[in-house]
């Protein structure tokens, strides 16, 4: 899975935080990179990666997201 680093002050680069959805406010994640430099580009910010660095809680919520809006 991928997601999309946001660093929101070039000069503290370790500080930083993953992008999330605006409605869910759940970590936007993508089964493939290319979806998620593809929607980086839209994002049109200088300051973000991609990462596979996720931490386990917020892919969990990721997926439960996910498994709601498949049920609906």
């Amino acid at each position: 899975m991928y997601a999309i680093k946001i660093i929101p002050n070039k000069r503290k680069m370790d500080d930083w935080f993953l992008y999330r959805d605006p409605e869910e406010l759940v970590v936007q994640c993508w089964n493939e990179k290319e979806d998620a430099e593809n929607f980086m580009k839209r994002l049109n910010y200088d300051l973000c990666e991609i990462t596979e660095d996720i931490p386990e809680s917020a892919i969990r919520r990721y997926n439960e997201k996910r498994n709601t809006v498949k049920k609906d």
